[in-house]
């Protein structure tokens, strides 16, 4: 059976948003201190910051393909809030505020300044910000969508809810661990005499990236690799559930 586009449509945000904008927010908020063995960068950048730019890059492609493939569905034609379901008309706000904040953020990323640009905390907070924003209402446009379509998809409401739940038990999981600051590294000085053969490893396998400008962490090896965990079973989970999300869409 083929996919009408409004099918479509849901299909390309949640993707988007469910298992790429989740996990590229969570490893940019979470993932900042995680590495694997002694290695915190890959390919010159950290490793967290090269999962974050890979795993949205596709989120802003998604939501452009389903807000096209609403536009057509609509005719071009915007949610007349006078003869459509109100709940209709507030997803429809919510989707075009969420359009416009993936616009900014391409926008912001192509044209960020250099990295030790005294005007960089304008694009780091802005593009925070922006980002935090655009996802959150993710999720109330979503829930006023299928409380719509509850008389004809029930099942829908509560995957979303699960991953909801999911969402919220694992940011305060790794909230708690955040809270944990671990002392930054310490340099090694030139002459040797700032530390042991074992620090001097951990140093120069920890260089500061100067592109994303974060502050490196001595991290336990305990709380890494519990984030690590917690990091690959949301991205598993999140897959999971927007595979049978899509499902349940499409039938």
């Amino acid at each position: 059976m083929p996919l009408s586009l409004a099918q479509a449509h849901g299909v390309a945000m949640v993707i988007g948003l469910m298992i790429f904008g989740s996990t590229g927010i969570l490893f940019a908020r979470y993932g900042r201190s995680i590495r694997f063995g002694n290695r915190r960068q890959l390919l010159g950048k950290s490793v967290w910051f090269q999962i974050h730019r890979f795993l949205l890059s596709f989120t802003p492609l998604l939501v452009l393909v389903g807000f096209l493939f609403i536009l057509v569905q609509k005719g071009g034609a915007w949610t007349d809030p006078t003869s459509a379901d109100i709940r209709v008309f507030i997803h429809s706000i919510l989707g075009g505020i969420i359009l416009c904040c993936v616009l900014i953020q391409i926008w912001l990323v192509l044209y960020r300044c250099h990295p030790q640009s005294r005007y960089r905390y304008i694009f780091d907070r802005s593009h925070r910000l922006i980002g935090l924003l655009g996802f959150s209402l993710f999720f109330p446009a979503v829930f006023s969508m299928l409380v719509v379509m509850y008389s004809f998809r029930p099942t829908l409401l509560p995957i979303f809810s699960f991953w909801t739940a999911w969402m919220i038990i694992v940011v305060l999981i790794l909230e708690r661990i955040q809270s944990r600051q671990r002392k930054p590294i310490v340099p090694v000085e030139q002459n040797g005499h700032g530390g042991n053969e074992s620090q001097q490893r951990t140093n120069t396998s920890t260089q500061l990236d100067t592109e994303t400008g974060a502050q490196i962490y001595l991290t336990n090896g305990y709380y890494n690799y519990i984030k690590v965990i917690l990091l690959v079973l949301h991205s598993i989970i999140s897959i999971i559930l927007t595979i049978v999300f899509i499902v349940f869409l499409c039938m």
